[in-house]
């Protein structure tokens, strides 16, 4: 049996010639896969990848690698860029301190500085325009909800005077109805009486035909009603004239269907 040094990937490769220390251990800066050994006893016979390297280790097993502690890497980047900073600052301020303008790294950040805010000062403009124009709309919007709220109250208004308006037709349809009704009962009743009026007369000799004659002397015309006079073009009916009746004559003044 022989041991070999097995590294992980990614780590460095040691020569073929390399004999490590008793006490040797890894960087603890590199990263042990976990469940990864680093030292595996494999037969003489058997042959090893091109990363493992069989060397002479003591028989005991080897040390645990060191595990690694980010709180320590940290450290040391958050120490370089702090110390990165304060040379920066020592060297802008060791810069303006000399009457020869400052170092070329001085100048560059100037530069860069400068290039920032022109950067920052165009976009600024860029965001002034667009709320500019934002405010704009919105005052578009707000004078086009007024004008609609406008238009709203208008058309309301104007299906209000509508529906008054169809009120008022409808009322005065029911109210000609109406008259209409009573006038054809009116004339219907005048007919019926006047139907009366001429049956007494003839059981009544010769004076009820003498009062016959005097309201009625149309001889063979006869008007059913005023719309029959009117249709027949003899309206107003005269005592006297033919279709003259007393149904056509409602206040008796001898002018029927005025």
């Amino acid at each position: 049996m022989r041991r070999i040094y097995n590294p992980p990937p990614g780590w460095p490769v040691p020569p073929t010639d390399w004999n490590p220390d008793p006490d040797w251990q890894p960087n603890p800066d590199w990263s042990v896969p976990a469940g990864w050994r680093l030292w595996v006893d494999v037969p003489d016979t058997a042959l090893i990848g091109t990363d493992a390297v069989a060397v002479a280790v003591p028989d005991e097993e080897a040390a645990p690698p060191r595990t690694r502690h980010p709180w320590r890497v940290v450290g040391w980047l958050a120490t370089a860029v702090v110390a990165f900073f304060f040379g920066v600052g020592i060297g802008v301020g060791g810069g303006g301190d000399n009457g020869q303008g400052g170092s070329p790294n001085a100048e560059a950040e100037a530069s860069a500085a400068a290039s920032a805010a022109a950067s920052a000062s165009a976009a600024a403009a860029v965001v002034a325009e667009e709320r500019a124009e934002l405010e704009s709309e919105q005052a578009a919007l707000a004078e086009a909800q007024t004008a609609l709220k406008a238009d709203q109250k208008e058309v309301r208004a104007r299906a209000s005077a509508v529906k008054k308006q169809e009120d008022k037709v409808d009322s005065r349809e029911s109210d000609v109805a109406d008259r209409e009704a009573a006038v054809e009962a009116a004339e219907a009743a005048g007919i019926a009486g006047g139907g009366a009026a001429g049956g007494g007369s003839g059981g009544s000799g010769g004076s009820g035909g003498s009062a016959d004659t005097a309201d009625d002397t149309s001889g063979t015309t006869y008007y059913e009603n005023c719309d029959a006079a009117r249709a027949a073009g003899a309206a107003p009916v005269h005592r006297g004239d033919p279709g003259y009746a007393s149904h056509l004559d409602r206040d008796g003044d001898g002018v029927g269907c005025e």
